[in-house]
């Protein structure tokens, strides 16, 4: 099958060194079109939706910008949140005009961590794109699908 050039485009914007330090991909090599059907059918799978993520970590994202770089209970003190602010700002690896200042978040529950970004919120969002499997910032569909539930008063991420 012929490949969007488009998303060929994105893929390469998207290798370590060209708006990150790490890329977005990690050592995942499947076309980007594949890496978001395959993501987007498992939070189908999961009853989740990319829409309902993205507002989730928005949420994260706008509560720990607002704590200053100190932890912030969310979701009943299921979650807590830092960030710690990184200079700069980044664009969309897809080209659409999106930019974001650059930050680390922090989210934990219980005994797990994940380390999400103010991009995250846009790529699941409007991309349907969790990164690449082996990037260091990615966050698999069912951690984020299991934090969607527990915000929603249901169970705690299993741990891992």
């Amino acid at each position: 099958m012929k490949r969007n050039p488009a998303l060929q485009s994105s893929r390469e914007r998207m290798a370590p060194g060209r708006l990150s330090r790490g890329g977005f991909l990690g050592d995942d090599e499947r076309p980007l079109d594949e890496i978001v059907a395959a993501d987007g059918a498992e939070l189908a799978a999961l009853g989740v939706t990319a829409a309902e993520i993205a507002e989730l970590l928005e949420s994260f994202h706008r509560a720990a910008d607002e704590a200053l770089e100190t932890p912030r209970e969310l979701c009943g003190g299921r979650i807590v949140v830092q960030e710690t602010e990184v200079m700069g700002r980044i664009p969309c690896p897809f080209a659409c005009g999106f930019r974001t200042h650059k930050a680390n978040i922090l989210v934990r529950s219980g005994d797990r961590t994940w380390v999400v970004t103010p991009m995250h919120a846009h790529l699941i969002g409007r991309h349907g794109f969790f990164q690449g499997r082996g990037s260091a910032f990615r966050v698999e569909p069912a951690d984020l699908a299991a934090l969607v539930r527990l915000c929603r008063g249901g169970v705690t991420p299993a741990a891992g």
